[in-house]
């Protein structure tokens, strides 16, 4: 069924769950939280059985089939986790951990066949709807910083929380408040907040936000042709305001990703890295920071010396959760403790009931052990496996005189989705949907591109060249 410009409802489906993945205050609490994107991808999941059913066609594409089998082993680590729960409240914990993340497994099976199927369009689509669904996120949290320092007036109580009450945090996040002295001595204060848009924490942004700047920056530098090329001064801007949003964050976790990607890009493209979009925007961006250090220089400095050191509780605390590791594998070493489960573990020492892990490592650590550990080290080298390939076939079309746009692309997902391992060793951001979206742009993109009949172009251009 089309619906808009060749758009299928499903092909809609699938945009509105890209673009949507990092909104997690738009929620409800429903037999326990549901966010908007679940619901979404529910709607879509169901989509595409009918639409399978309809035409009789069961089949997976190859990277479908592969991401499935790994869906399978971690179901099956999932279930041994399960048989060592004693708890009625960790067999809850695991039951709405297990169903969360299976819609998400689903979801990026049947996209990913979705999108094979439907071909390079549909992947800029979903692409793009998860960039724009970032940057809107990222200029909401600008304006509703702004609004919250100067007037002290919560824009989600007015646009969030009477529509989605689910939300479990809402407004800008009241880092500290910064103090001052004049010459008379006498006392000035500040309230500084931390950027969070539609996400519940200011650090999901600054780590979600990675995939979208550094696919952005790979486009704005290596697009030779085509739209990102024509339109680079636009690229410019939205990747102005999601860096400018993520400084806000003052995300320690996003700030390391994105400076292990950018220095990914730096070697790839070494001095085209500064062309004129990107030279114009660092000027912008440091004449206005060296306004603002001009005018708030104390409380800058007082922001900087927190964010900065590694002795304060909050720094210490993400490096203690590591030490907690070794108590659960020395009790449930192969499978953990359940998924969901930290939390429930380790209330006794916490005092709390929903406090994380923080890390997606040691949250697989102690939630799936040793075994599940292993399984998703697998996934992740075969996911690292398809960005290769990608790799591969730019290269192999920029040799044959393409845009540059393919190895732009397999560029800024590589350097993004290393930016999102690097930003969740002390952050937990990979147990969200936006994760799976990620996986989604990744592993359907060798299909969407066509990269087999680029890499076999290329052999068969090196075959036809004369020897010499």
């Amino acid at each position: 069924m089309r619906l808009v410009r060749g758009l299928s409802l499903l092909d809609i489906m699938l945009i509105l769950v890209a673009l949507t993945a990092t909104w997690q205050k738009m929620s409800w609490e429903a037999v326990g939280r549901v966010t908007l994107v679940d619901i979404l991808q529910l709607v879509f999941l169901g989509l595409f059985l009918l639409d399978r059913v309809v035409r009789k066609d069961g089949r997976l594409s190859p990277a479908a089939v592969v991401t499935l089998g790994f869906v399978l082993l971690l179901f099956s680590v999932h279930l041994a986790g399960f048989l060592g729960l004693e708890t009625t409240q960790a067999v809850d914990q695991w039951t709405k951990g297990v169903l969360k993340w299976s819609i998400f497994a689903l979801f990026l099976v049947c996209a990913i066949t979705h999108i094979a199927r439907r071909g390079q369009r549909l992947w800029w689509y979903a692409g793009s709807a998860f960039v724009l669904g970032v940057v809107i996120s990222a200029a909401y949290g600008l304006l509703q910083t702004a609004v919250r320092s100067a007037t002290g007036i919560e824009l989600d109580a007015i646009f969030i929380k009477p529509f989605f009450p689910g939300a479990r945090a809402l407004g800008a996040n009241l880092y500290g408040v910064v103090s001052t002295y004049d010459q008379y001595g006498v006392t000035s204060q500040a309230n500084v907040y931390r950027l969070t848009g539609f996400s519940e924490d200011p650090n999901h942004l600054g780590v979600m936000a990675a995939v979208p700047l550094l696919l952005l920056t790979a486009l704005i530098v290596g697009a030779r042709d085509g739209f990102a090329a024509r339109h680079r001064t636009l690229l410019a801007c939205l990747a102005g305001i999601l860096l400018v949003a993520t400084l806000l964050t003052q995300s320690r976790s996003g700030l390391l990703g994105i400076g292990v990607g950018v220095v990914m890009l730096l070697c790839w493209y070494r001095k085209r890295f500064f062309n004129k979009q990107v030279i114009v925007a660092l000027v912008i961006l440091g004449a206005a920071g060296l306004f603002v250090a001009s005018t708030k220089t104390a409380q800058l400095e007082q922001l900087i010396a927190s964010r900065t050191s590694t002795n304060d509780r909050s720094s210490q605390a993400h490096v203690e959760f590591y030490s907690l590791v070794v108590p659960v594998l020395e009790s449930s070493p192969l499978f953990g403790i359940g998924i969901n489960n930290f939390a429930v573990y380790y209330e006794f020492q916490t005092g709390r009931a929903d406090f994380g892990p923080h890390s997606f490592y040691v949250a697989t650590l102690t939630e799936m052990g040793i075994v599940g550990a292993l399984v998703w080290l697998m996934f992740f080298l075969w996911v690292g496996s398809r960005l290769r390939v990608l790799l591969r076939a730019g290269r192999a079309r920029s040799s044959l005189g393409d845009d540059g746009v393919l190895s732009a692309v397999a560029r800024g997902l590589t350097a993004g989705f290393v930016a999102t391992l690097v930003g969740n060793i002390f952050y937990l951001t990979m147990i969200f949907s936006a994760f799976y979206v990620i996986l989604l742009l990744i592993l359907a993109a060798p299909a969407a591109f066509g990269v087999e009949r680029v890499l076999a172009r290329r052999q068969a251009a090196v075959r036809a060249t004369p020897a010499t």
